[in-house]
């Protein structure tokens, strides 16, 4: 992704502040995800720089504040193939893309919302609807349209998805008539796909490498779902979330006819997705686990936290078995491998 130069978009004032950001050169950009928070500006410019940073990165709109609440607000942004995912937190605010900034600006996308905190009133052709936690939206941003940010704590969170809009029509051509419609994120399918986008923006190595999931498929499959449809997703794309999903919940992992039912396949579809990988779901389940050992003896410090409690933590049923499992994996035990430097002890069991 390119920076496009201050000034490009019409309602959108350059801000000095924002200025430093066109520095990033652009494969380091789709690397690493940008991060922009309106803390270190000045209460009286900061309208202008959070205005002006949404239009360079991710939505050409214009902003006003609702109420008086100071304006703050703080997003992280990474683009994945050719969609763009965005967490984005911020005080109480108005975004509008009317008829004269979609003719100026101009655009070809759709964007989702999963709504993760406080409230957001949207609407666009017509249709209006309140989304609250657990809920989503879809607006399609070639028309018009109005989305207000408010809430009882003065703060709303959402994660954005932003796809082209001829790759969500072909997957999806109803999507028009589902915009500004509340989509509820209750199904393990929708949940699912909010953590996969949520992990995509939060995980440094999130950024998608050659054969990794279409987030086209994975909101045209959402919205299938919350119509009642099959959700059609191929067995790789089902591996990433389902993988996903294991990972958000290893302490407490369903069974393969349980998730086979829980992700709308059958229990021999869901199998051969690991067979596809050269793996089972079971030892699938104990990599996950011995890798997020791992990673929590690294951090947690011997006096507060047991090995028998990070054990727990992991899924597995007792110390006995998480210390077998991490020395068959890694060479050494995890008592040693804690006691020793972290990076030394990696590097000679990975040998």
């Amino acid at each position: 992704m390119s920076l496009p130069p201050p000034g490009r978009f019409g309602p959108c004032q350059s801000h000095r502040s924002w200025a430093t950001l066109g520095e990033l050169q652009p494969d380091l950009v789709e690397a690493m995800p940008i991060s922009v928070s309106t803390d270190s500006i000045l209460p009286t410019d900061r309208q202008a720089f959070w205005t002006e940073a949404i239009c360079r990165s991710f939505a050409n709109v214009e902003t006003r504040p609702i109420g008086s609440a100071v304006v703050s607000g703080r997003f992280e942004f990474v683009e994945i193939g050719d969609a763009k995912l965005v967490r984005f937190d911020s005080s109480p605010q108005c975004y509008t893309r009317d008829a004269r900034l979609v003719s100026r600006a101009g655009s070809d996308e759709f964007m989702f919302d999963f709504q993760r905190r406080g409230r957001s009133a949207m609407m666009q052709a017509g249709n209006e609807g309140t989304i609250d936690p657990g809920y989503g939206v879809l607006y399609d941003a070639r028309r018009p349209f109005e989305d207000r940010l408010f809430g009882p704590e003065q703060r709303a969170e959402v994660l954005i998805a932003t796809v082209p809009a001829v790759s969500l029509l072909r997957a999806l051509p109803s999507a028009e008539r589902l915009c500004a419609r509340p989509v509820p994120l209750s199904s393990t399918m929708a949940r699912a796909v909010a953590a996969f986008v949520h992990a995509a923006i939060s995980v440094p190595s999130a950024p998608a490498r050659r054969g990794e999931p279409d987030i086209v498929a994975y909101l045209s499959a959402l919205l299938r779902v919350a119509a009642g449809a099959d959700h059609q997703l191929a067995r790789p794309d089902l591996f990433h979330l389902i993988d996903r999903y294991l990972k958000a919940n290893l302490s407490n992992v369903r069974s393969a006819p349980t998730l086979a039912a829980e992700f709308s396949i059958s229990e021999r579809t869901f199998h051969r997705i690991f067979a596809d990988r050269e793996t089972t779901f079971e030892r699938h389940v104990l990599h996950l686990r011995v890798e997020l050992f791992k990673d929590l003896l690294r951090q947690a410090s011997p006096a507060n936290v047991s090995i028998a409690a990070l054990a727990h933590q992991c899924g597995f049923a007792d110390a006995a078995h998480a210390t077998r499992t991490f020395k068959d994996r890694f060479g050494l035990t995890p008592r040693d491998f804690r006691t020793s430097a972290p990076e030394q002890g990696i590097n000679q069991a990975s040998q």
